[in-house]
């Protein structure tokens, strides 16, 4: 990394950590992270309050026994909140600088394009490492603390934590692209929005969802358990979607820095 584009992300850090945002997106991580073991922990002592209204009503219903898998599915089901809140806090700043014609009198000092791309992409890469680090290790303490995880199913926790989290970055990429695309930041939502909206489509097509990155988007699946409680699914049958996603998002980033050079900052 030269001095340059080391000095670049410093400034965009510097900015982010000022104005709260970091800070915000943090806490929020922390939050939602803490609501998975406090949601599993919860959930009998609540079915236990409303069994006699639900005896009343005819139904029957035993507390589940909770376990740390009870977590971790809690996990999987809310780990889209915190890139959805990453998406809409940090989106914007790339267009930003379009709309504050910040950029114009750097580019015509000296400063590189290609630099704003990748520090600005780096910098993005780092906030989320960082929120999506928190959301893990928060339910982890407190799954550990109240439950302890056994090593089989630890195994797959970490395969699915890496799994959304290379499904993350495609999300990520996307962001870039349509960043380096448009300069409103609603046109940079309306294209994600798009893009995975069609992808959910084609994915209603049994041979073509097998090699979509979408497939990566619920890691859940690894958790699923069926005949003689067995699981489902293997970090290996996602190999095709792995692959497909990574090339994907190497495609992008080349597009987005061919894009960068050539598009006005003015």
């Amino acid at each position: 990394m030269n001095n340059v584009l080391f000095a670049w992300i410093r400034k965009e850090f510097t900015d982010v950590w000022r104005n709260g945002r970091l800070i915000i997106f943090l806490i929020v991580c922390f939050g939602i992270g803490l609501m998975n073991p406090i949601t599993a922990k919860l959930t009998p002592m609540l079915i236990e309050m409303m069994q006699d209204q639900m005896k009343e009503m005819g139904i029957v219903y035993d507390p589940p026994t909770i376990t740390a898998l009870t977590s971790w599915e809690q996990f999987a089901k809310n780990i889209w909140i915190p890139l959805l809140v990453f998406v809409l806090m940090f989106g914007n700043i790339f267009t930003k600088e379009y709309g504050a014609h910040t950029l114009t009198p750097m580019v015509t000092k000296g400063l590189k394009k290609t630099t704003v791309l990748w520090g600005k992409a780096f910098l993005l890469i780092l906030l989320w490492t960082a929120g999506y680090t928190v959301y893990f290790g928060v339910t982890l303490m407190y799954t550990e603390y109240y439950w302890g995880t056994e090593a089989e199913l630890m195994g797959r926790v970490w395969d699915m934590t890496a799994m959304f989290y290379l499904y993350s970055l495609f999300i990520l990429t996307l962001l870039v692209f349509f960043s380096v695309l448009w300069r409103e930041y609603s046109g940079v939502l309306v294209s994600m929005a798009a893009i995975l909206g069609a992808e959910m489509i084609f994915g209603m097509i049994p041979k073509v969802t097998k090699v979509l990155p979408g497939r990566i988007s619920s890691p859940g699946l690894l958790l699923q358990k069926g005949y003689e409680e067995r699981y489902e699914y293997a970090l290996r049958d996602f190999a095709v979607p792995f692959a497909v996603t990574l090339a994907v998002i190497v495609t992008l980033f080349v597009l987005s820095a061919i894009l960068m050079k050539r598009k006005s900052v003015d």
